[in-house]
């Protein structure tokens, strides 16, 4: 009995079983019954031999410790969705009994000295790069980097959000409510994560026949810093390059939920009617602190962070023990789209049936 007859007689994709099983919480309770069901129908049990390092079969790695250190950030600027990497990683070193330093390195210049002797057999990394000198001496270490980064780093795995699958359902969501005049309105345009996100938005809704407006800025605050600070103004011009559109786009993808925050309440102060059957706005990473006050909420593309800070910890023990292989992983977690209602949208299983 495999995955795929419990699938076909739910009548959901075998990714759609996969998270069941394995309790994720953004999974409709009609679809965990249906699963559930054909499971019991089919007398399937889930096995336990999982792909990757189990725990006591880590090659003698029990007890090593590792580091996760964070570049260009101090303690006191996290973001929500850090702190659920943060929840990941701590999960992912506590199951698989690793000992876990955590550093803030906000001048990447300037190693700690806990770090230049640590004990460490692997390192994770997020954040900013750090400079050429530092990058030698981590260069020792075998790294896994967790997140995107604004450039892509020359060294070490990586867990990512996967950006192509982003920017394709963001639009796949905006043209399922039927809008075909899109906009992408970003903020941060030197970030490479955008990028892809904004050429797979616009490959998917030429496939529609839809049209898609850039609406982007460049960043300007110090981009040494990794988490940045957008102004008030910033958005206010991104709105009115917006508002000369001709059509004007009523489905708009809004890079993250930080950028969102300003965003759309500068297109309701210029007039700009949002929700159903008006302009309707996608935006990104599931950041619920900065949804506060926004009304309508927009529909959301959770990028599953807690995920990525779990996966990377598997994906560093990985390495750790296939140390001689010259290739470099990278590995991205796919996407959810949570609608304006809640609502969890999974097209995989409808493209099946």
């Amino acid at each position: 009995m495999s995955i795929v007859e419990v699938a076909r007689l739910a009548g959901v994709s075998s990714s759609t079983v996969s998270r069941v099983i394995n309790n994720h919480p953004r999974v409709a309770k009609d679809t965990v019954r249906a699963v559930r069901g054909a499971m019991d129908k089919l007398k399937y049990t889930p096995s336990d031999r999982r792909p990757g390092p189990k725990p006591g079969m880590r090659g003698g790695l029990s007890g090593a410790t590792i580091g996760f250190l964070v570049f260009g950030t101090g303690r006191d600027r996290t973001t929500p969705a850090f702190e659920e990497l943060m929840r990941g990683v701590s999960a992912g070193a506590s199951r698989y009994n690793l000992k876990l330093v955590y550093h803030h390195v906000l001048d990447s210049g300037n190693l700690p000295s806990q770090v230049i002797d640590g004990p460490f057999e692997g390192l994770l990394l997020h954040g900013s790069l750090p400079s050429a000198g530092t990058k030698e001496r981590l260069r020792r270490f075998p790294t896994v980097w967790l997140m995107g980064n604004r450039r892509r780093p020359d060294w070490g795995d990586q867990v990512m959000p996967d950006a192509y699958e982003i920017g394709d359902k963001a639009a796949r969501y905006l043209l399922g409510c039927g809008h075909k005049k899109l906009a992408f309105l970003n903020l941060d345009l030197g970030h490479w994560p955008f990028r892809v996100a904004s050429q797979s938005f616009i490959a998917r809704a030429q496939e529609e026949d839809a049209h898609v407006d850039l609406v982007e800025r460049a960043r300007s605050d110090d981009e040494r810093t990794y988490w940045p600070q957008f102004a008030g103004s910033a958005a206010d011009e991104v709105v009115k390059r917006y508002l000369k559109l001709d059509p004007r786009p009523t489905g708009i993808f809004a890079a993250d939920d930080m950028q969102v925050a300003l965003i759309q309440p500068a297109l309701q102060r210029a007039g700009v009617e949002i929700g159903r059957g008006n302009v309707e706005i996608i935006s990104c990473n599931n950041e619920r602190p900065y949804l506060i006050g926004l009304a309508p909420r927009p529909a959301e593309i959770d990028i599953r962070v807690e995920s990525i800070g779990m996966r990377g910890v598997e994906r560093l023990i990985w390495r750790l023990n296939n140390r001689a292989l010259p290739e470099r992983i990278v590995t991205a977690i796919e996407p959810i789209v949570i609608s304006h209602d809640g609502k969890t949208m999974d097209w995989a299983d409808s493209d099946e049936n």
